[in-house]
């Protein structure tokens, strides 16, 4: 989810320092579209407007400390519906571009997603 020339990333309790893309693992019988709608409505409160989401890109990687488990994600942009506002497995949400401190990012965002975004012109 973009604003202003922004990245929406999230927080959760259970990391103190870092910032993640919003997202899950994909439950049985689930669609990518199905898991974006449970996810963006479980970790920030809001709907997406389905006729503005839009597939990015896919990246993948070690998941942040966990050097055991593969990550993939697969990025779509669309407009919510409603205020992004944390939820109880959400300690905090921001909004990031290139220009943004990236020491407290995931090593994805850092090496792959946030570059590619800049490059293809989704934030500053």
């Amino acid at each position: 989810m973009f604003k202003d020339n922004k990245l929406l990333l999230v927080r959760s309790h259970k990391n103190e320092k870092v910032f993640y893309s919003l997202g899950g693992k994909i439950d049985e019988g689930e669609t990518d579209i199905d898991c974006l709608k449970r996810e963006v409505r479980e970790e920030i409160g809001c709907d997406i407007d389905l006729k503005s989401v839009k597939f990015l890109n896919q990246f993948e990687e070690i998941a942040h400390g966990k050097e055991n488990t593969w990550l993939v994600i697969r990025m779509y942009e669309g407009k919510l519906i409603g205020e992004a506002k944390p939820s109880s497995e959400i300690a905090e949400i921001g909004w990031f571009d290139s220009k943004s401190d990236r020491s407290n990012l995931s090593e994805m965002a850092r090496r792959q997603f946030m570059p590619w975004l800049t490059e293809h012109g989704y934030i500053n």
